[in-house]
C-alpha cells in the first residue's frame, strides 16, 4: 500500500475511532455509574499522542477538545486548548524522555485529567463564587476523573492496536 493512501486510511480510522467515542461518551445513560459517565476522548487523545508526533498530538488533542467543548457546553476552545497542549506535551514526553507503556499511559492521562480539571474548577466554579465547592469537587469533578482513569486501560490498548495496524514495529 503506498505511503499516502496509508497515511489518509490511518487518520480516516483515527477521527472515526474519536467520533466513536465521542458518541459513546455523550449517548444518555451509556456507561453511566450513579450519574457518573467518563470522558472517553481524552484518554484516547492522550493515549494516542503518545505513539504519534507532537504535529499529530496537537491536531488530535484538537479535535478531542472541540467534540468535547461542544457536548460540554462550555466556551468554544476552553477544553481544545488545554487538552491540545496536554497532548503535545505527552508526545514530546514520550518522545524523549519516557518509556511508551501503560504505567506511563494511565500516569499522563491522570496528569491530563488533574490539569483539566483544576482548571475547570477555577474558571467554572470557584471564580464565579458557587456555594459548598468542596461538594462540586467531591461529587462532580473527582468521580468523573476517577471513572475516566478507570477506563484508561481499555482505551490505551484499542489505540494501540489501532496504531500498529498502520505502523510496522520493525521499522522504528
Amino acid at each position: 500500500m503506498r505511503k499516502q493512501t496509508k497515511n489518509i486510511l490511518k487518520w480516516i480510522v483515527y477521527i472515526v475511532t474519536l467520533l466513536v467515542l465521542f458518541i459513546m461518551q455523550t449517548t444518555p445513560g451509556l456507561f453511566q455509574i450513579f450519574g457518573t459517565r467518563p470522558i472517553l476522548v481524552l484518554p484516547f487523545a492522550v493515549c494516542l499522542s503518545m505513539f504519534e508526533t507532537e504535529k499529530t498530538a496537537a491536531v488530535l488533542g484538537a479535535l478531542a477538545g472541540g467534540l468535547w467543548d461542544i457536548s460540554s457546553g462550555k466556551l468554544l476552545g476552553f477544553s481544545l486548548i488545554i487538552i491540545m497542549l496536554c497532548c503535545v506535551f505527552c508526545s514530546l514526553l514520550v518522545m524523549y524522555l519516557a518509556k511508551l507503556n501503560i504505567v506511563n499511559a494511565l500516569f499522563l492521562c491522570a496528569a491530563t485529567i488533574v490539569i483539566y480539571m483544576f482548571f475547570n474548577f477555577v474558571f467554572y466554579y470557584a471564580m464565579w463564587g458557587f456555594d459548598n465547592l468542596s461538594a462540586v469537587v467531591l461529587h462532580k469533578l473527582l468521580p468523573v476523573s476517577v471513572y475516566t482513569l478507570a477506563v484508561t486501560p481499555i482505551i490505551y490498548f484499542l489505540t494501540r492496536r489501532i496504531y500498529f495496524w498502520f505502523h510496522d514495529p520493525a521499522d522504528e
